[in-house]
Order: C-alpha cells, then structure tokens, then sequence
C-alpha cells in the first residue's frame, strides 16, 4: 500500500489543535504504519502555523514511535489497536511544546519499573533516536484509547519538543473555557470519553468539584485545575492545558485501578 493509499484510508478525530485539542489518528497494524503516521504528522504542522526545530527530525521520531508498535506491540493477526495522538502543552518553564504519543494496547510494560533506560536496551535504536532529538523528554505510561468503543486499556509512549508559536497560533488553546464551572464540566466530558465515567460533579463552598473514581478529586479555581488522590498525589495545570490534565487523570486512574484501589 502507498503512503498516499494508506492515509486515505484512515479517519479519527480531526487534526485540528488551534483551540487546544488532541489530534488522533487509527494506526494500521502493518509495514505502512510507520508511512501513515509521517505523512499525517508532516501535514499538519504546516496547517497549526507551528514552527518545530526540525521538522525531519519529527518525522523520524513519529516513524520510529511507528514501529516500535508494529514490532513490539502488534500481534500476530496484525491487530494492534494503534492510535496516534497529537497535541500542544505548556512544559512548566514557560514555554509550549508540542506532543506525539502512540498508543497500543499492549500492557506488559506496566509491570516493568517506569524507567526509560530499560527500555532503550530492550526496545534498542528506535528509542534511542528519540532519546537524542529529545534530549531525553520522552517516555510512557498507563492510558485509555481515544478512538475505540469501548475506550481499550494501554500505555502510551510519547516525546516532546519545543514549538515556536506564531502569530497566528498564539494565544488560541481553550480561549473559551475559563469559567471554572464550564472547565470542569468539559473536562468530565472529555474523561467520559475515554471511558472513566464514575466521576460526579458537585458544589464545595462555592468550587466545582469532581470526584467518584476512587479517591481522585479535581477542582478547577483561578483557571487552574488541582488534584488529589488517596495516596498522596497532587497535581495543577492550567485551565488551557485540559488535554494534558486529561491525560495526566486517565494515567492516574488507570494506576490505581492496576492497584485494585477501587
């Protein structure tokens, strides 16, 4: 199959982030999987009006992120359960960075200590590429699917760079949501989605308040969403990084229920 054939083929949620959302994109569980997620990550850069150091450089981390899934998350009818997700996010210094993470359903790493030095040796050059262009800012973690229904259970595997935002760009991630009330309420929807529908929403002294997933509760007060859970984890970013925040929850609950907390 061309590259052009196999994108063809392939629909999700719209690549569309100027507002804030995450791009995602069904991954095929063959040899042109690594050709699909290049071409559709080297067509909407362009589209965002973001500047990325190295646009080379991206496409060879979406390829070898790609691969990695076909070889050591796909099983032996081809069947991987891939997706690819895009999105922008603050890195806590000031600055934004732009997101890649691919999705499979495989979970054996989760039993693994979270440290990316082993999988470099097991999983060998492709991560290793990463690991330089990065600058060592990638890794995984537990997470949800975004296209399946049901949500499927799985781990991501991302890296970050740092994007330039042009005039155009800046300023546009979730211009809309600052209501504290209407945050948390997108917020419980996007976690729906991702199929962590046990979360209600409830008025503390005047704050909207979520909880209902074990002993997880988020607020969202002066733009900013905070957290905490029963084993002590807290949290807080801001109300324009709700794709983050959303990801950061999913992660949290799916942890805990691994731990047979709820």
């Amino acid at each position: 199959m061309t590259e052009t054939a196999a994108v063809h083929g392939m629909r999700g949620i719209p690549w569309r982030l100027e507002n804030g959302g995450c791009a995602a994109l069904p991954l095929p569980g063959d040899e042109s999987i690594a050709p699909v997620a290049r071409t559709q990550v080297a067509s909407l850069l362009p589209a965002l009006g973001l500047s990325v150091q190295d646009v080379d450089d991206v496409a060879l981390m979406v390829s070898e992120l790609a691969t990695n899934v076909l070889q050591h998350a796909t099983s032996r009818d081809g069947l991987s359960g891939a997706e690819l997700w895009v999105y922008q996010r603050a890195d806590g210094r000031g600055h934004d960075e732009l997101v890649v993470k691919a999705f499979d359903t495989l979970r054996e790493w989760r039993a693994r200590p979270d440290d990316p030095g082993e999988m470099l040796v097991e999983h060998g050059r492709g991560l290793e590429i990463i690991d330089i262009l990065t600058k060592g800012r990638w890794g995984h973690h537990p997470s949800r699917s975004r296209l399946g229904s049901p949500p499927a259970r799985g781990k991501a595997t991302w890296f970050a760079l740092p994007i330039a935002r042009t005039r155009i760009a800046r300023g546009r991630r979730h211009d809309g949501v600052a209501d504290g009330r209407q945050a948390m309420r997108v917020l419980r929807s996007l976690l729906v989605q991702r199929g962590l529908d046990r979360l209600s929403l409830r008025d503390e002294r005047g704050v909207c308040v979520m909880s209902g997933h074990g002993d997880l509760a988020v607020r969202c007060e002066d733009a900013t969403f905070r957290w905490r859970t029963r084993c002590g984890g807290t949290g807080e970013l801001p109300v324009t990084d709700i794709t983050e925040v959303c990801e950061r929850l999913v992660e949290i609950c799916e942890s805990m229920d691994d731990l047979h907390v709820v």
